[in-house]
């Protein structure tokens, strides 16, 4: 339980400096073309959205950027020159668009994690009064739609649990920085009893489950997740049982 808690406290650390609402992905679709004209002598083009990315690019004064979207008070731009990179909010906020006019840097969409990457996943939780930690790999084929292999161990009073599950996830809102979705898996486990005077021999059996998640997007392709799944353990004598498991941990886009 105290790694739930460093988990926690890790995960409110990095929220808060980005706290501020964000509005919804559309300016993407909407101006797949808005170009701004550099005032400054110039500005230096970052290879992350943070300072502490390196500058690899300088643009000059009055050459065109296309600015793609927005994320955390940074901008991810193309030159003229096809180099993709990032640039403070702050150093195109005299900019002028194609109008003469000052862009509304407000309308600006933030950024969404969209189909066509792969993540990694470790949680820890509780599954039916036991500790568990589980590591997930999942691609997303689409931005609504992820598959996932995952791999727990549940440690209790009286049994070791051994838990291998193939879920689908469908991402109901993908464009919110707190995206919730819902999954649907099967698998396999296989539990072992703890008994002081007889062993008994291990038991394998198959589960489905549902569940609901939260993922909460941070910085760099980080993301904090929560999960709720309630499993159906189908056992040899044709008694199913209900089990419940929490989980929370933290998942690296790739």
């Amino acid at each position: 339980m105290r790694l739930v808690v460093i988990l926690l406290a890790l995960g409110l650390a990095a929220v808060l400096p980005a706290a501020e609402p964000e509005s919804e992905d559309t300016f993407e679709r909407q101006y797949d073309s808005f170009q701004v004209k550099v005032s400054d002598p110039y500005v230096e083009v970052h290879t992350g959205p943070g300072r502490g990315y390196p500058v690899f690019h300088v643009v000059e004064r009055d050459a065109p950027l296309t600015i793609l979207y927005m994320r955390a008070g940074w901008l991810k731009v193309t030159t003229a020159r096809g180099r993709v990179g990032w640039v403070p909010r702050t150093a195109l906020a005299a900019t002028l668009d194609g109008t003469g006019e000052s862009p509304e840097m407000e309308n600006l969409g933030h950024e969404v994690f969209q189909g066509g990457h792969w993540h990694a996943s470790v949680l820890v939780g509780e599954l039916d009064g036991a500790t568990s930690l589980g590591v997930a790999l999942g691609y997303r084929f689409t931005e609504n739609l992820t598959g996932e292999v995952m791999y727990s161990q549940a440690t209790g009073a009286f049994s070791n649990n051994t838990l291998i599950d193939l879920n689908l996830q469908h991402q109901l809102f993908p464009q919110w920085r707190l995206s919730p979705y819902v999954a649907l898996g099967t698998g396999g486990a296989i539990i072992e009893p703890r008994a002081t005077l007889v062993q008994p021999e291990n038991r394998k059996e198959n589960y489905a489950f549902g569940g609901l998640g939260l993922n909460l997007y941070l910085a760099r392709g980080f993301v904090m997740r929560g999960e709720y799944r309630s499993y159906v353990l189908f056992t040899e004598e044709n008694d199913n049982r209900n089990l419940e498991e929490w989980k929370l941990g933290f998942s690296v886009l790739f």
